[in-house]
């Protein structure tokens, strides 16, 4: 289900700043695409939105639309170029192939287990008979997590979610008892459960580099050159602490600190 965000934003150019081109936008004002992910957005709200809304205003690039959309379908528009924007984006190779993307958060997957699955180690977990694997359509792990994750499904212990809400609810309601979750993600979930005294986080992946989430540009619709402008200022942004201010709005200062003080490149 499409979620259009009431109030769009559209940047005015002046008759003088409309005479040139602006290198840094693609032709028309932006398209942008949005998912439900924890602090980052939901119902129009988040830090992607903000960080968009603050680059597109620096860089003079009006915005037409902003929707709400699944995962899987956020990244195919991006693909065909039929949006231009999205956000909260881990790099892949297939990913790459069609978006620039620029990292501007580091955060890790931690595993949230039902009381149904007792084990606390991951072969332990893996082995367990009853184990049911939650995961939302079209996202991506770290490398091992990844590979684990097509072996579960080769064994048919996996279980699709459309979005991080139905994850969380299967979750909830023991149709999934295990998953892959971020903790600016789960915490508010984590919150609002009765429950939530019952549900285990653990970390079995220290080794695991923190996942960098980035920014998306469609190459469709943006050029090398185009891109790199926004890439710029992201790492202006960055270094003028305007990341790490736009993710406090958001979420506590210890996980906005936690979140930003990786470097960037």
């Amino acid at each position: 289900m499409r979620r259009h965000i009431p109030c769009l934003l559209v940047l005015l150019f002046s008759a003088t700043s409309g005479a040139a081109a602006n290198t840094a936008c693609p032709s028309g004002p932006l398209k942008v695409g949005y998912f439900k992910f924890g602090a980052a957005y939901r119902d129009g709200k988040g830090y992607d939105v903000d960080l968009v809304r603050e680059l597109a205003r620096r860089l003079a690039c009006p915005i037409a639309s902003e929707t709400e959309m699944p995962r899987a379908r956020a990244l195919k528009m991006l693909e065909v170029g039929q949006i231009d924007v999205s956000a909260s984006t881990l790099a892949t190779p297939d990913r790459l192939k069609y978006a620039w993307i620029y990292p501007y958060n580091h955060t890790k997957n931690m595993i949230l287990l039902s009381p149904a699955i007792q084990g606390r180690t991951l072969p332990a977990i893996l082995g367990d008979a009853e184990l049911r694997w939650g995961m939302v359509r079209g996202y991506h792990h770290s490398p091992d997590q990844d590979k684990m994750l097509e072996e579960l499904n080769a064994r048919h212990k996996v279980v699709i979610a459309s979005d991080e809400d139905d994850l969380y609810k299967m979750l909830g309601s023991g149709v999934v008892n295990a998953a892959f979750a971020q903790p600016f993600s789960y915490g508010r979930w984590l919150r609002e459960l009765p429950n939530a005294g019952q549900i285990t986080v653990l970390d079995l992946y220290p080794q695991t580099d923190l996942l960098a989430s980035g920014l998306a540009l469609s190459k469709a619709r943006f050029s090398r050159e185009a891109a790199e402008k926004w890439h710029q200022e992201l790492l202006k942004m960055h270094q003028e602490g305007r990341l790490y201010d736009i993710m406090r709005r958001f979420l506590s200062d210890n996980a906005a600190k936690q979140m930003t003080q990786a470097p960037i490149e």
